[in-house]
This record gives C-alpha cells, structure tokens and sequence, in this order.
C-alpha cells in the first residue's frame, strides 16, 4: 500500500488533470464560481492547500488575491501549476500541508483546502493539528474553505467499483475497500498503446471525515463554521476565524 505521495509519483499526478474531464481553463472557471458561492469575494493573501494543478490558486489570483500561497507534495502536479499560472501572483510551494505555517510567513485572509485533499491526512488528530495551524494563520475574520469526500459511510458491494473517466486512449476506475477508519482507494488505469491495453494501478488510504466530527474540529479551535452543502458526492464546508 503507498502513502498519497507515493500513490500520486507513481500513477495519480500524470493522470491527474485529464481525469477531471474538462479543460482546464473551464475548470478554473468553475472553481472561481464556486469559491464565490462559498463567499470568497476578496480573497487577499491566500494559502491553497494540497493545491494540485492549480485550479483553485489560479482560480483565486483571477479573483484578486493579492498573493496566492500554493501548497503541495507533488513536484510534477506544482510544475504543472507553474505553466499555467503564466505571471500571475502564486507562489508554488512543495511540502507538508500539516506544516504549512514554515513555509508561509505572513497572515492569511483566505486558507482553502479543497479537493479531497483534507481526506489525505493520516490521522484525524492530523485534521485537528491542521486546524489549529489554521486558526493561528487566519488573520481575524479570514475563512477556510474546505471540501471532502464524505467516506464515512463507505459504499458497499458493487457500488465500491466507481468509474472515473475514460475516452479512446485511457480509462479510469477505481475499487473501495474498508478499512475501518480509513477507506483504501485502489486506482485502475488502462492505457492503450499500440499492442493493446495496459493497466497501470496503485492503491492508498483516505480517510473517512464525517461532516459531524469536522464541525466539532472547528469549533475545537475556535473555528466557527458556517454554510455547508453537499453536491456530486463532495461536502463543502466553510469556516470563520
């Protein structure tokens, strides 16, 4: 079994971008528009968490940030943020999210973990150390957005097999197995080339986060939430310093 940052050297990171289905720019746009329902209007300094290609950074410097902070432990997926970023203010940062306060000095108006980044973690004690990075980082009144895969009832039977993405040249899926606190998620890719089809395949844990225990988190740290909703399968969760 690989830990996130195995999983995401060996298969994940080079699969990454096309398995979300759409181009990236549309992508971008898409979080922009969600992190304003989420009630980022100003965003100033921010700090994305666990940031990947950067959708949400790139999303949050059209919005205005004065500065985006952009945090990840995938050297390739913060490369690929640095094509697109294209002069706009971020700043790409590999590292440990669970220790992102080493590497981003000044006070933050907006911190957004978002994904499934937060699911990740290894422990959830790793969660309530995040969160208590945050309420120190936060500058008073600053928001943390965060999003995750609710894992903590984890589909059984054949509804653990979940296709992904697919199209003429690669197809994605992926396998559920419970593993009591955490869920292991096994990624199948198949790849043609030009003797047929190969899979590519590696597994690692995510962690079952219930909406219930997260807002319990929050408060533990003198995070207040606030509006949560649920759509394609994703919690989203917002909270107040």
């Amino acid at each position: 079994m690989a830990t996130q940052e195995d999983h995401y050297r060996r298969l994940l990171a080079r699969h990454y971008t096309w398995m979300v289905g759409v181009p990236f720019t549309d992508k971008v746009t898409e979080q922009a528009s969600l992190l304003r329902e989420m009630g980022v209007i100003d965003p100033g300094v921010a700090i994305d968490l666990g940031c990947g290609p950067g959708f949400q950074s790139i999303a949050l410097a059209d919005m205005g940030a004065r500065h985006v902070h952009a945090i990840d432990t995938s050297e390739a997926l913060l490369s690929e943020l640095t094509r697109q970023a294209q002069g706009r203010p971020i700043t790409p940062l590999i590292g440990d999210l669970r220790q992102f306060d080493a590497l981003v000095r000044e006070p933050a108006d907006t911190i957004i973990c978002m994904g499934d980044t937060l699911t990740h973690l290894r422990h959830q004690d790793d969660v309530i150390g995040l969160f208590e990075t945050v309420a120190t980082s936060l500058r008073p009144g600053g928001r943390l957005c965060l999003s995750w895969r609710d894992l903590s009832h984890s589909p059984d039977g054949l509804d653990r097999f979940i296709p992904v993405h697919g199209d003429d040249q690669r197809v994605m899926m992926c396998f559920l197995e419970d593993h009591g606190e955490t869920v292991l998620v096994h990624d199948l890719v198949h790849v043609r080339a030009d003797d047929g089809w190969t899979m590519h395949k590696s597994a690692y844990p995510k962690l079952k986060l219930a909406p219930a225990w997260l807002r319990e988190a929050l408060r533990a740290v003198d995070l207040t939430p606030g509006a949560e909703r649920t759509m394609r399968g994703m919690t989203y969760l917002v909270a107040r310093a």
